[in-house]
Formats: C-alpha cells, structure tokens, sequence
C-alpha cells in the first residue's frame, strides 16, 4: 500500500481536520509497528492524498496497542464522571495559565536568550482545549474519546480498516465501518455532530433542516467526528480576538497542506504556536495578517535550518510558500452571551510572491517579513486603524498587488499625519524590500499585448527613481525628524502633507495625473531654489534635484504602462525607507526611527 485518497466532503476547514486525524493516527501505527515510511500529505483537488515513501505492511499493524489520540479535556465546570481513571486528562485551565506565564516572560524578555529560570513553553494544544471548554463541547469531544477508548481491543483492526477502506477508489468512512465490522463483529457508534467540528452546523442542526420544519440533531459516522476531533485538537490554531472594547470572539483556522510532508507540517505549526503565535488582542483582521505573516516565518526558519544542514541537497529552491500549503480555512465563532455562533467562514490566502531562489534571497525574505511585521504592529483597532488593518489583511492574504496600493495610499497619509508628531517614530517598507516583493508578485491584471507587465522595467526607471526620491523627500525625511539614534532634527524642508491622495485620485486619467505631477514638481523645485544655499552653508542634507529628463521618462512610462499602475508604484516607493545617498545630495538622507 502506496497511498491513500480522502475525499472532501464537507467543503470547510472540517475536511482538512479529517486528514490530519487520519494522518497522526497513521504516523503512530507506523511508528509502533517498526515500519519507517515518510507520509507526503497532498491536494489533489477533490480529495486529498496521503503518499507513503515505502509501501505499508498491515499484518503488524493489526497488532498494536490502543494509543489516546487526543486527551479528555476538563474545564472548570467539565463533567468528567464517567471518564475511566486511566484517562489522559487535559486541564485546559493549568495549561492556559502556564501558557500565559510563559508569554509574559518572553514579552519581559523581549528576544533575549533563555535562561535555566525561564518557564517551559506551552503545549501547542493549549487553546485547541480552551475553545472546546469555553464554546462547552467539551462534553462532546469527550463522549467521541469515551467511544473510542470503549473500542481499544480492537485499535488495530480500526486502524487497519481506515487503510485498506481509503486505499480504494471513491473510499467513505461507511466503507472503513464494513472492514471493521467484518474483521472484528462490531459496528462503530453514531455521534452528534456540533458546529466547532463542522461549521455547517447550526446548534446541533444541519443547516438544511434549520431552514426547514425539522429540528432533530444532526447525525453524522463517529469516525468522521473521531478523526476530525483528532485533527483540530492537535493541529487547529484557535484563539480569541478582540472585536470591540470587553468584547472578545473566538476564531479557529486550519492550515491546508498542498504539497508537504506531515513530519515538516507539523514541526513548522508546531514552531508558530508556540514561540511565534498571532495575536488576538488588536482584532481579527490584524490577528489574519500576523498569522500569515509568522507562519512565513516559521516556513523559511525551517527552510533555512535545512539548507544549512543539508547544503547543496536542499531541493524546495524556486518554490514559494504555496506550494507547501493552501492557505489557512477557518471559521469565526461571534459570542452570543453564555454561547457562540457561526459568524463566518473564512479563508486566507498564502503569498506566491514570497519565493526563495537561493539561500541569499531567503535571508532577504525574512528581513522583509520583519519589516511588514513591523508595519503590522503599529496598527491597532483601539487606535482606529481597523480600515486599514483589513486593507493589509486583503493584501497579504492574497496575490493582488493592487490592494498593496489600496492600502498603501491609506498608509501614506498614516505615515505623514504621524511623523508631525514630536518625536515620532514611524514604521516604513524599504525600497530593497518592495524590490524583492514586487520582482516575484506575478498578477493577471499586469499584463500587455506582448505578454507579461515586467515590473522590473518600472522600478529600475532612473526618471521613476528620482521623482519618487523627491516625493520621499518632500514627505517623509521632511520637517523635523529622527535619527537613527532617535535624536531630533530639522531637515531645513518643509513637510507635504496629502499628496498620496492627490496622486491617487487623479490616477485615472492620463492627463490629470500628469498635470497632478507637474505641480508637485513644480512646488518641489521652487523649495528647492529657495533653500538650497541655505542647506549648503548650514551643511545639512540637501534634497534630490529633478530634471526635464526625468519627467520625460515618467510619462513615457505612463504612455506604455498606464497611469494608474505608474502611479500607485510612485507612492509605494515614495513613502518607503531605505534610499540612501544620491548623486545630488552632499549627505545621506537621514531617517526616522522605526517602531520595535
């Protein structure tokens, strides 16, 4: 036996929990039965597809012991009365309080190396509990474990039946129950199905029959609900997220593998709950972005690590993030007093663009994903940042370079409104990292009659260079600003203040937005005439000089790729970091600080 094909039949993150129960109970009977075979978990579209290196004996698997795939879980007020002594029991409230002590040392901590003092880290599965005690299916999840544990004499004849079930073509879970009954004379018990385990539920009721007269409880197999039950409690990634002042939803995601082994997947999520989990506190749309954002990370960490172990033989080179996994599937359970309901079911994309070509291009990627981390971070709901928030969450969680622009007009406007503060420090994208991003952001709407749009030609441009350094100097190293070493100082230039907005809203005509340019270059030479001696005696930085040549360039560009895209691309690198010295300045542009 070579591979197993699970198909989907739920349409929700439910099926996605189906495959990673199945996937672990297998990894364990392998394990136990001695037989070393790497499992390669697949999207075959319609199904998933669980690929064994080597082909699976099943005589010494039907042999194994009973193994708890997943623990009884108690709460605070969790009956657990009928639970055998000999259970596993999961205190959900021990271990979300040693998790919240481990996370508050590390923020005391804040990166420094761990000491003999430091507090254990949390077990991943910490908030997968604190979800099932907290929406009460507690009782749910542990009659699934109860039935199955009533089941341990025959572990191996169920494992079996699941292997030789779905190693056929258009396998169920009512073929598998066959197998089992035929091996062992027994049937496997029905189960009540709930909404954390499938989110079509509806209290209990299937959606269809809530929309109808009939209101008796949805049925399901109890093997689907075992599995499912196995694969969220190890593998979902739930936490609460703050909605509204002292008010607080839950949110649970599963992460679809594409194309990875589970051995990789489960080291990577593994690594993301525990030392870089997503917050909840600044609401949903920034708890999505961090969690796309550090699960990137962890990715390429684990790349990394085994580049450097293995050198020349690392393969995954020239694969971007989702190649490895779809993306995150997860459903958002809205707090309806002492109980929770289906709000929404949601999914979030994985960036194409992030795509390593040698281990040189993986370390320039981590520096970017710090940079938008950085970005992401200074934006709060308590702030009043929610819009833009959500318009990053757009962008990173798909492959649209024009919600970057959408959200990056918005942010502009952020950036200037915050650096006329005293002392203010501002989070910023680098040049060199829209570079990167923009180079292997491939789109559908970027294309001309002679094939794909290359970006490349644009952002090279010396004429698209020099006016979005002017821009860059007219707005963000304008006014008084701080250094890198946070001290305070006035540049001799005055601050423009709405000029990305100007910019993006004649950005749909041609002609408007050329004239739109004209006058800032305008403006921008006159200040330039004015305070450039003044900046050459006091010696301080003096600002970039544009030419005729420049603008004839632009609009060249205009002509060919259109004013929109022109125009979004000036603002982008316009309000980003990272320029550096040019051929007009006597001294480097001084910067402003970023945010920790």
């Amino acid at each position: 036996m070579l591979r197993l094909l699970i198909p989907k039949k739920y349409g929700n993150y439910a099926d996605t929990f189906f495959l990673l129960g199945l996937a672990r109970v297998i990894e364990y009977a392998l394990k136990e039965s001695k037989q070393k075979s790497e499992i390669q978990l697949i999207d075959q579209g319609t199904h998933y597809c669980i690929q064994f290196k080597k082909c699976v004996n099943l005589e010494p698997i039907a042999k194994i012991k009973y193994t708890s795939p997943f623990p009884v879980v108690k709460g605070k007020n969790t009956d657990i009365s009928n639970i055998p002594e000999e259970a596993n029991i999961f205190d959900t409230v021990e271990h979300d309080e040693a998790r919240k002590v481990y996370h508050e040392f590390m923020l005391q901590q804040r990166g420094k190396e761990r000491t003999e003092e430091s507090p254990q880290p949390p077990d991943p599965r910490t908030q997968n509990g604190a979800i099932l005690t907290s929406m009460r299916h507690d009782r749910n999840h542990n009659n699934l474990w109860l039935d199955g544990w009533k089941l341990r004499n025959y572990f191996g004849a169920l494992i079996v039946a699941l292997l030789e079930g779905f190693s056929k073509e258009n396998a169920t879970t009512e073929l598998v129950a066959e197998f089992f009954e035929t091996a062992t004379g027994c049937k496997l018990p029905n189960a009540s199905a709930v909404k954390i385990y499938l989110p079509n539920c509806v209290q209990g009721v299937n959606r269809v029959k809530a929309d109808s007269n009939k209101v008796d409880s949805q049925k399901t197999d109890w093997l689907s609900l075992w599995l499912i039950a196995n694969g969220l409690f190890n593998f979902g990634v739930a936490q609460k997220v703050k909605i509204a002042k002292s008010f607080e939803d839950w949110r649970l995601v599963a992460l679809q593998p594409y194309d990875i082994s589970l051995s990789k997947y489960e080291v990577v999520l593994k690594n993301l709950i525990i030392y870089n989990p997503p917050t909840g506190k600044h609401g949903a749309a920034r708890f999505d972005a961090e969690l796309v954002l550090k699960f990137c990370q962890e990715l390429l960490n684990y790349n990394r690590a085994a580049a450097e172990n293995k050198q020349d033989d690392f393969d995954d080179w020239d694969k971007p993030v989702n190649h490895f996994v779809n993306n995150f599937a997860g459903t958002h359970f809205g707090s309806k007093g002492q109980v929770y309901g289906v709000k929404e079911v949601f999914s979030l994309g994985l960036p194409a663009w992030i795509c390593p070509h040698d281990y040189n291009e993986l370390l320039d990627y981590q520096n970017v994903l710090n940079e938008h981390l950085n970005v992401v971070r200074a934006l709060s709901i308590d702030d009043g940042h929610s819009e833009l928030i959500a318009a990053y969450r757009d962008f990173i969680s798909g492959n649209d370079l024009y919600q970057f622009f959408r959200f990056q007009v918005s942010y502009a406007d952020y950036i200037t409104k915050k650096l006329a503060g005293a002392n203010a420090r501002v989070a910023l994208f680098s040049k060199q990292g829209l570079n990167l991003m923009i180079k292997n952001l491939s789109n559908n709407r970027y294309r001309q009659d002679d094939g794909d749009l290359n970006l490349t030609k644009i952002i090279e441009n010396q004429g698209f260079l020099n006016i979005a350094k002017a821009i860059n100097s007219a707005t963000v190293y304008a006014g008084t600003i701080c250094d890198k070493d946070n001290h305070t100082k006035d540049t001799g230039w005055e601050r423009i203040y709405g000029l990305a907005q100007r910019l993006s809203s004649q950005s749909g005509s041609k002609k408007d937005f050329i004239i739109e340019i004209m006058s800032f270059l305008a403006s921008y030479e006159n200040e330039n005439l004015r305070i450039d001696d003044d900046l050459r005696t006091l010696k301080k930085p003096r600002r970039i000089w544009t030419t005729k040549d420049d603008l004839d360039e632009l609009i060249h560009l205009i002509d060919k790729y259109g004013s929109s895209l022109i125009a979004n691309l000036l603002i982008a690198y316009g309000y980003a970091k990272g320029w550096g010295k040019s051929k007009d300045e006597d001294t480097e542009n001084i910067k402003p600080a970023e945010e920790p």
